[in-house]
């Protein structure tokens, strides 16, 4: 993928200055590359992504609306460019180590450990639908309407992938605990309280990925 140079602006029509674009696109690279590591987990490839990104909307400027968000419109372009390298491509990408030791903030025990590992390679395995929704509306704090916008769907479609996601990565983690603790949970079994408790620690950690890049 090639890498674009930044967007100068004085570069840019008048009409563009006015409203500052090029101040609020810089404003948000840091989002996008947030979001963009959180999708492909590849720091070089998120990169890239990004410049395509703002290319792409310096490109498009002309049908934005001023007067409307530029975060969600970024966004849709980011995600339509990830999907399009993700057709080219087969391959998956690694695990970002840095992005793993970088999130856990939990205490380090043994269980902390194995919890947060377990949580990341669960994560790291949903379909891309469900862990873009889950950054999207966990991490980035997008409303299900605002993240259906961003993804092309409705909102009705992205609290079911997070919904789903969440039982993925819960359902993973019960039989993480069965597997370690020799045919019994860590917790002898995951109370009501427990599951609110894997819940909230999915949540920690899809912030964690958005906001390590």
């Amino acid at each position: 993928m090639t890498r674009t140079n930044p967007v100068r602006q004085d570069e840019l029509p008048d009409s563009v200055n006015e409203w500052s674009f090029v101040d609020e696109l810089e404003r948000l690279i840091p989002e996008l590359r947030a979001f963009a590591r959180s999708l492909c987990r590849e720091r070089e490839l998120a990169d890239d992504l990004v410049q395509d990104t703002c290319l792409k909307a310096w490109q498009a400027v002309d049908s934005f609306d001023p007067t409307a968000p530029m975060r969600p419109w970024l966004f849709r372009i980011l995600r339509n460019e990830f999907y399009q390298y993700s057709r080219r491509s087969w391959r998956s990408a690694p695990l970002d180590q840095d992005v793993a030791e970088n999130t856990l903030v939990a205490p380090a025990n043994l269980d902390a450990k194995i919890d947060f590992r377990v949580l990341q390679a669960a994560m790291t395995d949903l379909p891309d639908v469900q862990r873009e929704a889950l950054i999207l509306v966990v991490a980035a704090g997008y409303t299900y309407e605002e993240a259906g916008e961003i993804c092309n769907c409705s909102a009705g479609t992205i609290k079911s992938r997070v919904s789903r996601a969440r039982e993925a990565v819960v359902y993973k983690m019960e039989r993480a605990d069965v597997g370690q603790i020799g045919g019994s949970t860590r917790d002898e079994s995951r109370t009501e309280n427990g599951h609110i408790d894997l819940i909230a620690q999915i949540e920690s950690i899809a912030r964690g990925l958005f906001n390590a890049a």
